[in-house]
């Protein structure tokens, strides 16, 4: 074990954003009859516009969903940077070509219903576009949720497409839903990331070099490996500006600048764990440890917005994408879903309690 993460506290709106319910949906607002979403050019991620449209109305079976609270990380560029290869982008359609909504989780408030199980004033937490209202097509219902029916979201896992009924869920704690909205879904990625590694001894691996070690998901998986591998060195990569932050962790060992990672020594195995997705990095890092290295696994990409190309020349293994929601869907086919959710709930809460201290 080890001693308290030493993270920047999370204050009250740091990371989340929250729409603005005195001026959409306050008393004096209620009727008004549109909406506004932010849409996202796929091919410039940097190129955002506006739009307003009028507000949904349900039809049988159908809930309208008004985002409250949500984050926003590196997670959600993952989102858009893969948002083709993965299918991020067919989540929530535009209608509109080459532009998209780039999903984010949070919080939101049941405004209309038309299905049975799911009233109005219910707060529940999941994957939304950025828009004011959602429009979905309740299935799946239960006490303690609901899924969404659209047909475009089936080729996506299953837990993008589930709504958690808040008042049911035993972990729900109203003055932690910034740090649930930041950190439930990056820690879920760490922790069945880090899950999968080990369940294959991490590939021969005794050292593990983590890129953008100060991103969320870095640090929760850094976490979890001196919580499960605590004699495996655990190398954090990062920017100058963000050197001191990720030393203070207390996590990684050493903290070095993506300028020195050919400073590291070559005779031990290494396992790649990029959260950057920067295809420079990842080629230096092959060609300085050549044979050491034994698996690449890309989670992330604070840097990259494309998936990686297939490298012929790149020498030691080719990048595999992990994909948490696989890990999940495969839990839920061998019936083992609640027992991993109630390890993964007790293991979050730990990292809560360190991470937002």
């Amino acid at each position: 074990m080890h001693g308290p993460i030493a993270a920047k506290p999370v204050p009250p709106t740091q990371g989340c954003s929250r729409v603005n319910r005195d001026r959409r949906y306050g008393a004096d607002n209620r009727g008004r009859n549109d909406m506004h979403r932010l849409m996202t050019n796929k091919a410039d991620l940097g190129d955002t516009r506006p739009e307003t449209l009028p507000d949904p109305s349900p039809g049988p079976g159908e809930v309208v969903l008004a985002l409250d609270r949500f984050s926003l990380t590196t997670n959600n560029i993952t989102y858009a940077a893969f948002g083709d290869a993965i299918g991020y982008w067919q989540v929530f359609p535009t209608g509109v070509d080459g532009w998209g909504l780039m999903p984010v989780w949070g919080f939101a408030d049941v405004v209309a219903s038309r299905a049975e199980g799911v009233a109005v004033g219910a707060r529940v937490f999941g994957y939304f576009p950025m828009a004011g209202r959602l429009l979905v097509q309740a299935e799946k219902i239960t006490p303690g949720g609901f899924a969404d029916a659209a047909p475009w979201r089936k080729a996506v896992p299953d837990i993008y497409n589930r709504y958690v009924l808040v008042a049911s869920d035993p972990h729900y704690a109203p003055e932690l839903e910034n740090a649930e909205a930041l950190f439930r879904p990056l820690f879920i990625t760490s922790y069945t990331a880090v899950g999968f590694l080990s369940d294959h001894d991490l590939f021969g691996a005794r050292r593990v070099v983590v890129s953008s070690a100060s991103s969320k998901t870095a640090y929760g998986a850094a976490y979890r490996l001196r919580e499960i591998a605590p004699d495996v060195q655990v190398v954090g990569v990062t920017g100058a500006r963000n050197r001191d932050f990720v030393r203070s962790l207390g996590l990684y060992d050493p903290v070095i600048g993506y300028d020195e990672v050919e400073s590291l020594p070559t005779g031990v195995p290494t396992l790649y764990l990029d959260l950057s997705g920067d295809p420079d990095l990842r080629r230096r890092i092959h060609a300085h440890l050549g044979e050491a290295l034994t698996y690449d696994c890309l989670v992330g990409a604070t840097s990259g917005e494309t998936f990686p190309a297939t490298e012929p020349d790149m020498t030691g293994p080719r990048p595999v994408f992990f994909f948490a929601a696989t890990t999940l869907d495969a839990h839920r086919e061998r019936g083992t879903l609640r027992a991993f959710y109630e390890r993964f709930f007790a293991d979050q809460k730990a990292f809560f309690e360190r991470a937002i201290d």
